[in-house]
């Protein structure tokens, strides 16, 4: 462990451990807000995982990576004109 790198990789998976118990608390916090919230809004439990799907839908298409742009001379050629009679 003489190289720098090492020591912030370690540092870092130390400091990931010594974080996550606060964000897995902080994430059933904010969990039991929204469900408080949704049953302050009468919302029926049909409702809240419909609501639920279609976001996480959204969120998908949105989060999506863009496909990888063609490179140059890969476009495809069109063979409409493979059966055509040739000119004379």
């Amino acid at each position: 462990m003489r190289r720098p790198r090492t020591w912030v990789v370690w540092s870092v998976v130390a400091a990931v451990l010594l974080v996550s118990p606060v964000l897995a608390f902080l994430m059933i916090i904010s969990a039991e807000m929204l469900i408080d919230l949704l049953m302050e809004a009468g919302t029926t439990a049909v409702c809240a995982v419909a609501a639920g799907a279609i976001g996480w839908a959204v969120f998908r298409r949105v989060s999506r990576h863009p496909a990888t742009a063609p490179q140059p001379g890969t476009e495809r050629v069109s063979d409409e004109g493979a059966g055509a009679a040739l000119p004379i």
